[in-house]
């Protein structure tokens, strides 16, 4: 099973299974609960049995843009 983590500015994280067919919506719907706090980081986690952790951690600059647009059009700011 694939997972998006979302790391924020001030240290806390949610994550939720990535489903390809509504990966934006569900990452809406995870910033939606968070009001106000401050994407630092998107990430998906892959299981590794080879790796030393489990996991493995792979930056997705792309939803990284879907979020920083996001909290641009909500807080009202043009985008």
């Amino acid at each position: 099973m694939r997972r998006v983590v979302i790391r924020f500015k001030d240290g806390t994280a949610t994550s939720f299974d990535l489903f390809e067919d509504r990966l934006e919506r569900d990452l809406l719907h995870h910033l939606g609960l968070f009001p106000g706090k401050e994407v630092e980081r998107v990430e998906e986690q892959v299981y590794d049995p080879t790796h030393p952790r489990r996991f493995r951690y792979t930056r997705r600059e792309d939803l990284e843009a879907l979020c920083l647009s996001y909290t641009r059009g909500a807080s009202g700011e043009s985008v």
